[in-house]
């Protein structure tokens, strides 16, 4: 299916791995031009960039700290001024804070300032200056889209991670207002939430073996893989959805299957 995407001017955050980088060679298989961020790993967003090309689209590569709004400010210039405007933003880029995710504490009373305001202040102020900065190109487009990744541990949590769902949760309540303020030029403006995601059949922290018998918890019997989840982002962001706005869309396996 043509999704009507071709020579859109797209902007991927966080496009060097995972949910990033399917999303963007997504939007190249359309023929659009699609601009990725990195904030350390120059290579791998330059090895994505050639995936883009191969893809069928044009391909740029900005670095972006989601921390410093003087770098967010700078990044999304760099691709306004590529592109000449902006079609799509998909803001993916995230910051998992210090720490391994083993060494987290999972007490309350244990957490420490540092294990919590960087990770509120990239997640959730990175993001609202990703999207005040490029919220006037996406207002001058005739089919200006916007989609922020989630997660499902705004909803369902999980010990120690009480930072990072809080941010993202936080991005819940910005899309509902910003649906109401982007909406008035056209923009439309929704939620993408994963949840425990695949690449090519691994997870990054949960070994192997377990994954199976994870996924039998789910009434979907499979864990989605990140193309699962660009698959959603890409059609969200096309001219084909013309009346989804405001919504939460759940791309995490279904409901889990009561014991």
């Amino acid at each position: 299916m043509d999704l009507g995407l071709r020579d859109a001017g797209v902007l991927v955050t966080g496009g060097s791995s995972g949910i990033g980088r399917a999303t963007a060679v997504g939007f190249a298989r359309e023929g659009a031009r699609v601009a990725i961020t990195y904030n350390s790993r120059q290579d791998a967003a330059e090895e994505v960039a050639g995936e883009i090309k191969a893809a069928g689209g044009e391909a740029f590569v900005v670095p972006m700290d989601l921390r410093e709004p003087e770098s967010v400010e700078e990044a999304v210039g760099a691709v306004v001024a590529a592109w000449g405007g902006l079609d799509v933003l998909v803001g993916n880029a995230v910051n998992w804070g210090s720490g391994s995710f083993h060494d987290r504490p999972t007490r309350i009373e244990d957490a420490k300032a540092e294990q919590w305001v960087p990770v509120m202040r990239a997640n959730l102020e990175g993001n609202f200056h990703l999207v005040q900065q490029a919220a006037p190109a996406l207002r001058q487009s005739n089919q200006g889209r916007l989609v922020l990744l989630s997660t499902d541990l705004a909803e369902r949590g999980m010990a120690g991670s009480w930072a990072y769902g809080a941010a993202k949760a936080g991005l819940h309540g910005m899309v509902a207002s910003l649906q109401h303020d982007l909406g008035r030029d056209g923009v439309l403006v929704n939620i993408v939430m994963p949840g425990i995601t695949l690449e090519n059949g691994e997870h990054r922290v949960i070994p192997k073996p377990a994954l199976a018998e994870i996924a039998q918890q789910f009434t979907a019997r499979r864990l989605p893989e990140a193309a699962d989840v660009a698959a959603a982002i890409v059609f969200l962001c096309s001219p084909r959805t013309t009346a989804t706005q405001g919504e939460i869309i759940r791309v995490n396996g279904g409901s889990p299957i009561p014991a």
